[in-house]
This record gives C-alpha cells, sequence and structure tokens, in this order.
C-alpha cells in the first residue's frame, strides 16, 4: 500500500495537479510492481500538500514510500525518474520536479 505526498508551494500547482492525479496514480501502481506483487491502482494512496512554511530543491516535491522489494530498490533511480518525466510530461508548467522514493519496512492496517 504505498503512499504518496506531493509538496507544492501554491493552490495553482495543486489544481494542475489535480486533475492528472487518477493517471499518475495508475503509473506509480505500475512502477511498482515486482514479481508477484502486481499494485492496482485503488492500492496507491496520493496526497498532495502545501505546507504554511517551505524551503524547498523543487518546485514540485513527491515522496513515494513503498515496501522494500529488491526488484524495486535495484531500479529506485529508475522509478524516480520515470515518475517525474511523468508528471513533467503531463503538467510541463509546473516547472521542476523532484521524487524521492522511500523504501522500508512497512506494517498498514488491512486485514488481507
Amino acid at each position: 500500500m504505498p503512499l504518496v505526498t506531493i509538496y507544492t508551494s501554491s493552490g495553482e500547482e495543486v489544481n494542475a495537479l489535480k486533475d492528472i492525479l487518477p493517471k499518475l496514480r495508475e503509473f506509480i501502481a505500475k512502477k511498482l510492481t515486482c514479481g508477484e506483487r502486481i499494485l492496482k491502482s485503488k492500492e496507491i494512496s496520493i496526497n498532495v500538500l502545501v505546507p504554511s512554511a517551505r524551503l524547498s530543491i523543487a518546485d514540485v516535491e513527491v515522496k513515494i514510500m513503498a515496501y522494500s522489494y529488491p526488484e524495486r530498490v535495484e531500479k529506485q533511480d529508475e522509478i524516480c525518474l520515470a515518475v517525474k518525466n511523468f508528471i513533467l510530461s503531463q503538467r510541463p508548467s509546473l516547472g521542476s520536479v523532484f521524487v524521492w522514493l522511500q523504501l522500508s519496512e512497512l506494517g498498514h492496517s488491512l486485514d488481507e
């Protein structure tokens, strides 16, 4: 159950992102799918935030938190670059985009 948090600096950027969130969700699900773990888009949670104070390195910053499968570790930089390029291809007006992929052991509250 990956969690994606997108940090922006304005409501205009939030509005620019709203329309692409379903496509972004689908894209991230495909990029994080590995081996027998096939992610569905509904398993990706995305939040877009405008912090009240911010010293950022990009206009839009994306943090993806997901379980650490070996295949994801091997492709972590490729995944980050692909997500960045996808966002910019959909909304070039956003300016600079930086993506982090935080892979770790995760627990969750769902019964499976």
